[in-house]
């Protein structure tokens, strides 16, 4: 395995290659414009495609630290899902309709974003063939448990997770782990750098002025809002803030979540043994781990498999090399196939990458407006961002506009549920956490008990957002 950070993701190399794209120079002096959008990632896209769907002689300039889809865009899975998985958490935090009513929404982005590719002939390698939630071995619960599937069923929802038998998950891909889960129709894989990269093809098409490797360093509250980059400046009458774990780098979001560093590995090209596994769709597979294995096929005939570990970020030092550097982090995914799957013994793997995702305590998006009330940020996707960030883009285009409609009515579109604790003790607490859940894993993968105090220290995040859960929405 190649050292994880020494090059792009495996899907921007990829998609580079395929179409390097309209060179978007960095922006080098002042100018005014009706709408700026810090963040080249997909909810900054998003944004930029909806404003200018509605409303097309808007002046919208979009700013990239990188290249557009260089962040979380274009280096995470590849997983476009819903989250019926979590439909009890988000009746919980929100109210039951509101709940039901964001989590049909996210199911419908899925079908909509493939639609979307379609009509703008954007080849993103996208795939609705579910995802399976699998017990991978007794001792595993995770996404495929029977709760969230009695949940749905009993709102009339039995068809969005549907229970699978060892034999019935094994049918999808031949793992001797798999003794049951969940079937998620509702759920696509996706190569996510060629979607972002569409995306910013599609954007500039419609006018929208794109300027990449050029770094937002402040911006000025007031009526227009003044952007300061390093070589010119941005007077815009609306603001949108969209650039992920970089914005706890503001004082503004030092606190509205933790910074999660993930790790994913592609390996070669291996059609044959896929076929000997039986994987013939391109359904996603995720284990029931605590820091579980997220997987999926790639259409050159790869696997993509990333989880099993992570690492913190401290502060909003997402831009720190050891956040993507980390060897022994990206080793995690890489061993857990060959766990999973023993027939792939021996399989190469030729890209590693990883980088920061911005976790917030409801494990949920936040979209809060700044004073004077022109500056609109949408943050904290938590890791699933490819559905929540296609919402996002309307919620924020909405935001823009100052209309009322369905998606300022998400419930999602509210300040952050809570605050992640400040620095130092954020990190800390975050690491322990994290190595409780990993050994806690290990230790139950060899066969021994997890124990208390790892029981107890690992299940703290989760219980902390059950209790945001039961606590119910504010008011």
């Amino acid at each position: 395995m190649p050292d994880p950070g020494a090059a792009r993701s495996f899907w921007l190399q990829e998609a580079l290659a395929a179409d390097p794209g309209e060179p978007c120079p960095p922006l080098a002096s002042n100018i005014g414009v009706d709408v700026a959008i810090l963040g080249g990632g997909f909810a900054g896209l998003w944004t930029a495609i909806e404003l200018s769907a509605r409303e097309p002689a808007l002046r919208i300039a979009l700013i990239e630290s990188d290249i557009c889809g260089g962040g979380a865009s274009g280096r995470n899975g590849g997983f476009f899902a819903s989250s019926w998985w979590d439909l009890p958490g988000l009746c919980g935090l929100f109210g039951e309709e509101p709940g039901i009513r964001y989590a049909t929404a996210l199911a419908d982005e899925i079908y909509e974003a493939r639609d979307w590719c379609e009509a703008n002939d954007v080849d993103a390698w996208f795939h609705i063939d579910g995802v399976i939630g699998v017990r991978a071995e007794g001792w595993q619960d995770g996404i495929g448990r029977e709760g969230p599937r009695e949940f749905c069923a009993g709102r009339g929802l039995a068809d969005r997770m549907r229970a699978l038998s060892a034999s019935e998950a094994r049918a999808y891909a031949d793992s001797p782990r798999f003794t049951g889960g969940s079937f998620i129709p509702d759920s696509a894989t996706v190569q996510p750098a060629r979607l972002a990269r569409g995306l910013r093809r599609v954007a500039l098409e419609r006018g929208v002025n794109i300027f990449e490797r050029t770094r937002a360093i402040g911006f000025d509250r007031g009526r227009p809002c003044r952007v300061s980059t390093e070589h010119g400046a941005v007077r815009a009458e609306q603001v949108v803030i969209t650039t992920g774990s970089w914005a706890a780098e503001w004082r503004e979001f030092s606190r509205s979540f933790g910074g999660i560093v993930d790790y994913v590995v592609a390996t070669e090209p291996i059609p044959d043994l896929l076929k000997e596994i039986g994987w013939n769709t391109h359904v996603g597979i995720g284990d029931g781990r605590d820091l579980l294995y997220y997987l999926r096929k790639t259409d050159d005939d790869r696997i993509v498999i990333g989880g099993g570990n992570c690492g913190v970020v401290y502060g909003g030092r997402a831009s720190a090399r050891a956040v993507t550097h980390d060897r022994s982090i990206a080793e995690a995914p890489a061993r857990g196939l060959g766990w999973m799957f023993p027939q792939l013994e021996g399989v190469r793997f030729t890209h590693a990458w990883g980088g920061p995702i911005d976790q917030t305590a409801s494990f949920t998006p936040f979209f809060r407006t700044l004073e004077p009330g022109n500056i609109h940020a949408g943050l904290g996707f938590s890791g699933h961002g490819l559905a929540q960030t296609k919402i996002g883009g309307k919620i924020l285009a909405s935001k823009v506009l100052g209309v009322r409609d369905e998606w300022i009515d998400m419930p999602v579109n509210a300040p952050e549920v809570a605050k992640a604790p400040g620095e130092p003790l954020r990190w800390p607490l975050v690491k322990t956490a994290i190595w409780a859940l990993r050994t806690g894993d290990l230790r139950e993968e060899n066969g021994r008990r997890r124990g208390w105090i790892r029981r107890a220290i690992g299940s703290a995040p989760i219980a902390y957002r059950d209790r945001l859960a039961r606590r119910g929405p504010k008011a």
